[in-house]
């Protein structure tokens, strides 16, 4: 198969959620590639799972997706049943994946194989993976997985932060599961895309015969910070609650660093926003700690916040709330596990901070010393704009899929 060098690429992305609306780094990460692949002059089309739990009415993405990608949308209901769940345990499979699982979806796909001739099909995560070989028998094209996470490394570190006994032990074995389909997906790919080198090792370790190829996350990232950081206060963090590592990690810094640094700061406030957030954390309101759900603008949102804190203690992947909050120019503390794959350096583009001593004495810092933090987020700023800048990725990326084809 060939394309020429004048012609268009034909792309078909496979997606488990339709990435909207943009307030979860998973949707702005997805939307980043269909947004990058035409405009880097791909002819895109998308096969999306449309999902009891990201459920989207189609009129909305007239000024979003729609502008860059012709849309097929299949509904699936992947909503998590106690009952399914239980069976599962009689299975091989992970129930992860088990739930994207649709003969709608495959013969929807199998159509758009047989009436179009694609040059690549990008599988967007794992549980498109699931469809692999339909499209294996039913074209020619280049098939290109992008790996948001190393999934079943995941859920490995979510297991570890897992305190239930019974709970710890279904989620080690969903690991387990999940790493014999990730092994087999890696296997049946031309490409890997991962979104870091931490993450590109982890999988070449992993599944050595993997053919892989780093494409970070990126962005639209002006030349100029929208503003500083001559404000500290409040405290902020912004993450989906539906994706676990984020609310173990919210969970863990009110119970082990919240509640001494309140006591040390007594003007700080700490505002928490995210969808689909548990009641539980929204109880936990008080006049200083704000758990305030969904935001309707995650950009407004980090902008009018002071410090991003990141405190991430399970999961692998870049944090794309990490890039944005770097885009705009915020000055952020995160844990390593939060910062990995990025290449930034404690103290000069970031902080980093592993336990509560170092997340009070650096966050200490950022409150005392308006110089120090705004120097943290300038520096945040300039390597974003240098390593993570939307047209600058996907030139090389469509460049080197001319190059296979």
């Amino acid at each position: 198969m060939t394309v020429s060098t004048s012609g268009k690429l034909r792309v078909l992305i496979l997606l488990n959620r339709i990435p909207f609306p943009l307030n979860d780094g998973g949707a702005i990460g997805t939307f980043s590639f269909i947004k990058g692949y035409a405009e880097s002059g791909a002819e895109v089309t998308v096969l999306a799972m449309n999902t009891a739990k990201h459920f989207v009415e189609r009129n909305l993405l007239q000024d979003s997706l729609l502008k860059y990608a012709t849309l097929q949308e299949v509904y699936v209901d992947n909503r998590i049943k106690p009952f399914h769940a239980f069976l599962n345990l009689f299975k091989s499979e992970s129930y992860v994946t088990e739930r994207f699982k649709s003969k709608i979806f495959d013969e929807k796909l199998k159509e758009l194989l047989q009436q179009n001739n694609f040059n690549v099909v990008h599988v967007d995560g794992l549980p498109p993976a699931l469809y692999i070989p339909t499209v294996r028998k039913f074209s020619h094209a280049f098939v290109s997985m992008r790996a948001h996470n190393v999934e079943h490394i995941v859920w490995k570190r979510i297991a570890e932060n897992t305190t239930n006994l019974f709970k710890k032990w279904y989620v080690n074995l969903q690991a387990k599961r999940l790493s014999n389909f990730e092994y087999a997906a890696l296997e049946q790919t031309d490409m890997t895309m991962t979104i870091s080198r931490d993450d590109e090792q982890t999988i070449k370790n992993f599944c050595p015969q993997a053919k892989t190829m780093v494409v970070p996350a990126s962005m639209d990232i002006a030349n100029v910070c929208d503003q500083g950081n001559a404000e500290v206060n409040p405290l902020f963090f912004i993450g989906s609650f539906d994706w676990m590592p984020n609310e173990q990690g919210v969970d863990w810094f009110i119970a082990e660093v919240w509640h001494k640094l309140s006591s040390n700061f007594p003007e700080l406030k700490f505002v928490i926003a995210g969808k689909k957030m548990s009641e539980k954390m929204k109880a936990l309101k008080t006049n200083k700690l704000l758990p305030i759900g969904e935001v309707p603008d995650a950009k407004k949102f980090i902008l009018d916040g002071g410090l991003m804190i990141v405190p991430i203690i399970s999961g692998s992947g870049i944090r794309i709330k990490i890039l944005e909050g770097m885009a705009l120019g915020k000055c952020i503390v995160a844990t390593t596990i939060a910062a990995e794959g990025l290449g930034l350096t404690d103290g000069e583009n970031i902080l980093i901070a592993d336990n509560a001593h170092e997340f009070i004495i650096k966050i200490g810092k950022c409150l005392n010393d308006v110089a120090y933090r705004e120097r943290i987020a300038k520096n945040a700023h300039k390597f974003a704009l240098e390593n993570f800048q939307n047209k600058k990725v996907f030139d090389k990326l469509t460049a080197f899929y001319r190059q296979q084809l």
